[in-house]
């Protein structure tokens, strides 16, 4: 009764005194105020950092394109803007000054913040990484002795191997940086800035690190660490081959501290003849010398039956070895093509025992001449002498080269060994490594979808430059991504007959074709002669085709593939092409036609009817299952 009657209290317990309640509102209301002016401060400044950023990239980008050109001048520049840019950048959120402190507190402000942060340190660790790069780049692309030769070139390219390492270390570091943002939710210039850098950092660190690998192989196949000797092949593509003709003269190349000499350069047959136990017996042949009648043997000239250099190698220094001969560690195998890009550089060559100047313009046709028409005409059966002594005197030039001619030697060596006119393979298992990335060790791809190759092996004859192939290539997609592939390929003997038939009787091959992974041979095929053991899990078949002068011959092989399309996770297929072309060889035609199955249609083009062969032929393209929108 008395607590009932007592006068009820306006203040709750716990509840400050009122005197209080004003200084405490204000308080929280200064707490808001400045909440709301750091996010609106801090958006601004977020957003001009963003844009800074932005140019930053623009400016990575164009540093990349310069360098790509051996402009180093202009990527050094490119790469100072760069910098600018993202110093610019992570200033910007300095001019927060007090404020910075409370916008890191603001929810979604301080993600924002913290992206400029990482991405402009990121961006400063580029444009560093690009410097270097630069850096190593210069002793190579611009030497400041004009004078020196490749043989005195290795400390130089041991001090630029150390700047691409830490150029390498700087994009990995820059990418991990990039990565830590990728569960942050940005907005604007600046989430488009992080999915940029996001999507071009990890291709741009995997080109630095190979390219990191391709300077230290180099170190080390001209003997940087440690002697090296490699077995160097001329191929004649007018006795067609696998990999692209004919082993018809050998060489041995040395390699020590940087030093490269050709110990020697001769015709194949002053090698093999003399040795006859440097040979693999008929029985145990490849199919394509099993298929004459008598077998052929096969000796370091035709180790190359199929379309795979480093098979190839291997067997001509195994035997090297049954030959007495001191062990090797690599061979290669270079075109006269190849030679005439290398003359393109370094000017033309005299070849003093034939009297002969010989420039990029005439090399094949002096080639040809002296090796078919004259030695031929003559009777004479050191025909390939010309070839010998010219291989030599080219390869003896490129070895000798000025220090001013690296960086055209450098894109003609590239182009070559691109286009297969020049292959190399290795034991070293990081100079392996670094020639199968960009493809120049002649392996045959282990491609998934549609695949092609073309591997003859031509008997006698001395007109593989004049053969022309066309292929007419036809798939049928079928709803589940297989399909049946069928392909006639029709060979035209452009020249005419030649007397005594020495150069131009027919064109008698033995032809291998592969085709797509899990493919199977369709009985609709021509019959073949036998089944080849598959090539980087591409399945083969042989066939014997003949055509005479100045005539044509068909082959057609029709292949049922269960997985040729591949379905992506957003319902399109990907219909994808890779036709290896007949290495050193031009003028071949592909004419491509892909049904698509009723309903379906090309989400940006149908892929090309026609195709020139003078290089390898490799796209994707898109279908979509259903009618157009």
């Amino acid at each position: 009764m008395i607590a009932w009657c007592r006068p009820r209290s306006h203040r709750s317990a716990g509840a400050p005194p009122a005197a209080s309640r004003p200084k405490a509102s204000f308080r929280f209301r200064a707490s808001v105020a400045a909440l709301v002016l750091a996010a609106a401060w801090g958006g601004e400044h977020t957003w001009a950092a963003a844009t800074a950023g932005s140019q930053g990239r623009a400016a990575l980008l164009r540093a990349e394109a310069e360098l790509g050109s051996r402009r180093l001048d202009r990527a050094s520049g490119a790469l100072s803007d760069a910098r600018r840019s993202f110093a610019r950048m992570r200033n910007e959120m300095g001019g927060l000054g007090p404020l910075l402190p409370v916008a890191r507190r603001v929810p979604f402000v301080r993600t924002q913040v913290r992206a400029v942060e990482v991405l402009a340190g990121a961006g400063i660790l580029l444009a560093r990484s690009g410097e270097e790069v630069v850096e190593a780049a210069a002793p190579i692309l611009r030497p400041s002795d004009t004078g020196a030769t490749f043989a005195g070139a290795v400390a130089g390219l041991r001090g630029a191997d150390a700047h691409l390492r830490r150029g390498v270390a700087g994009v990995d570091a820059a990418l991990a940086q990039v990565s830590l943002l990728d569960r942050y939710r940005l907005v604007g210039p600046l989430g488009r800035a992080h999915r940029a850098l996001a999507d071009e950092l990890p291709p741009a660190a995997a080109r630095a690190r190979t390219a990191e690998r391709g300077l230290r192989a180099l170190i080390t196949f001209a003997g940087g660490s440690g002697p090296r000797r490699y077995l160097v092949f001329s191929q004649n593509p007018d006795e067609v081959r696998p990999t692209g003709g004919y082993l018809g003269s050998y060489g041995v190349l040395d390699a020590q501290r940087g030093r490269l000499a050709l110990e020697r350069y001769d015709s194949v047959e002053s090698w093999y003849e003399p040795r006859p136990q440097a040979v693999v017996p008929g029985p145990q042949a490849p199919l394509a010398l099993r298929v004459p009648s008598p077998p052929v043997r096969q000796t370091i000239a035709n180790v190359n039956t199929a379309p795979d250099w480093p098979q190839a190698a291997r067997l001509a220094m195994d035997l090297w070895g049954k030959g007495g001969e001191q062990p090797v560690d690599g061979a290669l195998a270079l075109a006269p093509d190849f030679l005439a890009r290398v003359l393109a550089v370094l000017g033309p060559v005299e070849v003093p025992s034939f009297g002969e100047t010989v420039t990029a313009a005439n090399l094949v046709e002096r080639t040809d001449y002296h090796t078919h028409l004259e030695g031929a005409r003559q009777g004479d059966p050191n025909r390939k002498r010309f070839l010998t002594a010219l291989a030599a005197v080219v390869v003896g030039r490129l070895l000798d080269a000025p220090a001013s001619r690296w960086g055209g030697l450098a894109a003609a060596v590239a182009t070559g060994f691109d286009r297969r006119e020049a292959m190399a393979w290795t034991r070293d298992t990081g100079v392996a490594r670094a020639l199968a990335e960009r493809g120049w060790d002649g392996t045959l791809p282990a491609a998934a979808g549609d695949f092609f190759a073309d591997a003859e092996f031509e008997y006698m004859a001395k007109n593989g430059r004049g053969l022309r192939r066309t292929y007419d290539h036809h798939v049928v997609l079928h709803r589940d991504g297989s399909a049946m592939v069928t392909t006639t390929v029709t060979i035209a003997n452009t020249r005419p007959f030649s007397a005594g038939g020495l150069q131009n009787l027919d064109s008698a091959s033995y032809i291998a074709l592969y085709g797509p992974h899990g493919a199977t041979l369709d009985p609709a095929s021509d019959p073949p002669v036998s089944d080849e053991a598959p090539v980087a899990g591409h399945p083969a078949s042989g066939w014997l085709r003949s055509a005479e002068p100045l005539r044509t011959t068909t082959l057609t092989v029709v292949w049922r593939v269960p997985h040729l399309a591949e379905r992506r996770p957003d319902g399109r297929w990907t219909y994808a092409l890779h036709w290896m072309r007949v290495p050193a060889h031009a003028g071949d035609r592909l004419r491509l036609r892909v049904d698509l199955p009723p309903g379906w249609h090309w989400e940006r083009g149908a892929p090309p009817a026609r195709s020139k062969l003078d290089a390898d032929v490799v796209g994707a393209w898109s279908a979509v299952a259903g009618s157009r929108p």
